[in-house]
């Protein structure tokens, strides 16, 4: 989850710069637990150290560190050439779908 206090701090308060950064979030990666299985079961291991990789600095803007831990998990696995471990996946899938209700809920 998004740790919402520390990123409305990171903005300075700012609650527009809040709501832009988690839309830009949602059109560039609102779909990416998708794009995370779907190059998991291709065995894509340079797909999966992209998506990642691009989730780690994303999570770890938005102030959400179980994703970031996750997505840095992943990270290692393929940069180091093997296919990152099932369980990791799907945990990630899954903290990506309740980042997304938590976006969906404060930008409502």
């Amino acid at each position: 989850m998004i740790e919402v206090s520390e990123l409305k701090a990171l903005c300075g308060d700012d609650d527009a710069m809040v709501k832009m950064l988690l839309s830009i979030y949602l059109e560039e990666y609102g779909e990416s637990d998708n794009v995370l299985q779907s190059r998991f079961s291709k065995d894509d291991v340079d797909g999966l150290f992209q998506i990642s990789h691009e989730l780690k600095g994303m999570f770890s803007n938005l102030c959400a560190k179980d994703a970031m831990t996750l997505a840095q998990a992943i990270e290692s696995s393929s940069q180091a050439g093997a296919l990152p471990n099932q369980n990791d996946i799907n945990a990630l899938c899954g903290k990506i779908k309740e980042i997304n209700q938590q976006i969906e809920g404060i930008l409502q």
